[in-house]
Order: structure tokens, then C-alpha cells, then sequence
């Protein structure tokens, strides 16, 4: 399937409730938490990984209810990565979004910030490790958090099949931060220019004119739908057919067609011999 990173500028766009919406709302199959050394066959889980330095938020809000275990997430797979245990350890270190069902998985980001500064060096190991995971049939979203927190992840970033800028389309001056984040973008990452695209959140501006005024594709609008995303907050019920999941979803199938589009250009067909007429 794919690896999709999620980024913001700064502020708080609803980047974060979008990558919930889209883990909740892909397809996925049934299949076993220890299944990744299959590269071929079937579609995988969804996984939903926080790797925001600055922190997670799904302990603390959509999961906020249930009383689980603190020893899992992001930072203990950082030390496996490195490890090489990456894969054995994996199953212990997630959380089932889909009642035990092995179907949509959550990666639980780290509770204090004053922790990023420690998966700095496990960034590459974990992105790698992703990528992996999306080649055996996974569909693997992280939340990567603000560019603007000063510690992105960019080593994770880099291993991504596509990176997805969120942004708040209200006003033309709403999305001004958005120019310095996408220049930042460009500069490191060159390799995925056919995959860095824009997510509009809320309505506003319209994508013409968005991809227009910052030179960038959007790849999908998500509707502004406050009853959904105060729900995925953990305050209330969930409202899994509300627009926000709908959305949510298209974007995630509009992404996907965009790395499989972009993998297809990528393959360079084989020079005819001389004299040979096409």
C-alpha cells in the first residue's frame, strides 16, 4: 500500500483529526498484527503513527476513555528499530483502534515533549521500518506534526511515498505560512516533488486557487466538520459516516492514485536497439 506523512506549517490546522478520520475510514483487511513479511497479496492494516515531536494526542483525547498500558508507542519502537527487533516487537508496542480486530492500529506518539530530542537519532531506522511495513501491504499514516516546532522529523519524511502539507484554507492570509513550509519542504526533500501535495481542511479559498497562489497540487479538500472532529477529541460519540470521515477517506484514495501515478512515471522503459522501429 503506502506510507503517507502528514505535516503542518504551524498553528493547528486539524491536521491530526484528519489522520485519525483517514485510519478510521480507509479499507483495510483483516489481517494479523505480525504479518509483514508478505510483500506481495493483500491489503494490510492501517497503521496511525504519531511521530510529532512535540507529542502525541491520542492518549489523551479519542483513546483518552479506556484505561492502556503506557509502554507502547513510538518511543519504545525507536529502541527496537536500532535494535533490529523491530518487527518482533512491534505487535506489543500497539494499540487496536477496531476492537482487537488487527485491522486499524494506532502508534501512540510521546507524552512529553522533552522526549523528541531522543528519537532524533532513531528517525531514519523508523521511517525505514515504515516503508517496509508499506511494502508489505500496510497503509501507514503518520502524523508528523508542525514544521515550525523547530525538530521535524525529516529522515522519516524522506522515506515517505508522500507528504501531505495540511492547511486552513479560510482567507489568502491563512495559508501564508504555508509558502515558507512548502520552500522548507522542497529543500528537504527534493526526491518526492511528485508526491508533496496540499490538504486543504475547511473551506475557504478554492483549491484552484490555493494550488494556484502557493504552486502546489491539492490533493484532496476535508470538510470542516466540527461534530466529527470533537468526537475523534474524545468528547462525545463518534459519527463514523459524518462528512469528515467521508473526506477523509477520498483523500486518502486521491493520495494513494497520486504515489501509484507517480511510481509509474518513475519507470524509465528500455532503450529500442538501432534501426529498430517503434
Amino acid at each position: 500500500m503506502s506510507f503517507v506523512a502528514i505535516v503542518s506549517a504551524k498553528g493547528s490546522p486539524g491536521v491530526s483529526t484528519f489522520a485519525l478520520a483517514a485510519t478510521l475510514s480507509v479499507p483495510a483487511a483483516t489481517a494479523a498484527t505480525g504479518g509483514l513479511s508478505n510483500g506481495e497479496g493483500p491489503r494490510g492494516p492501517v497503521l496511525l503513527a504519531e511521530c510529532d515531536p512535540a507529542g502525541g494526542s491520542l492518549l489523551a483525547g479519542y483513546l483518552s476513555r479506556y484505561d492502556l498500558p503506557t509502554d507502547r508507542g513510538v518511543l519504545p519502537l525507536a529502541g527496537a528499530t536500532l535494535r533490529g527487533t523491530a518487527v518482533q516487537e512491534l505487535p506489543g508496542l500497539l494499540i487496536d483502534l477496531d476492537n482487537h480486530k488487527g485491522e486499524r492500529l494506532a502508534l501512540p506518539g510521546l507524552s512529553d515533549p522533552a522526549q523528541g530530542a531522543s528519537l532524533a537519532p532513531a528517525w531514519a531506522a523508523i521511517g525505514e521500518f515504515f516503508a517496509g511495513l508499506s511494502r508489505a501491504g500496510w497503509t501507514v499514516i503518520a502524523d508528523c506534526g508542525r514544521l515550525a516546532s523547530g525538530f521535524p522529523p525529516w529522515p522519516l519524511l524522506r522515506q515517505a511515498d508522500a507528504v501531505l502539507l495540511g492547511v486552513r484554507p479560510a482567507t489568502l492570509g491563512t495559508i501564508s505560512p504555508a509558502v515558507p513550509a512548502l520552500a522548507q519542504l522542497r529543500r528537504e526533500l527534493p526526491a518526492t516533488d511528485g508526491t508533496l501535495a496540499l490538504l486543504a481542511i475547511g473551506g475557504g479559498v478554492s483549491t484552484r486557487e490555493l494550488s494556484r497562489h502557493l504552486m502546489a497540487p491539492v490533493v484532496a479538500e476535508i470538510a470542516w466538520d466540527t461534530g466529527t472532529a470533537s468526537a475523534l477529541g474524545g468528547k462525545g460519540r463518534g459519527r463514523r459516516r459524518g462528512a469528515l470521515m467521508r473526506t477523509a477517506a477520498r483523500a486518502m484514495q486521491a493520495t494513494q492514485a497520486m504515489v501509484v501515478s507517480d511510481h509509474a512515471a518513475r519507470v524509465q522503459l528500455p532503450a529500442l536497439p538501432g534501426g529498430v522501429i517503434a
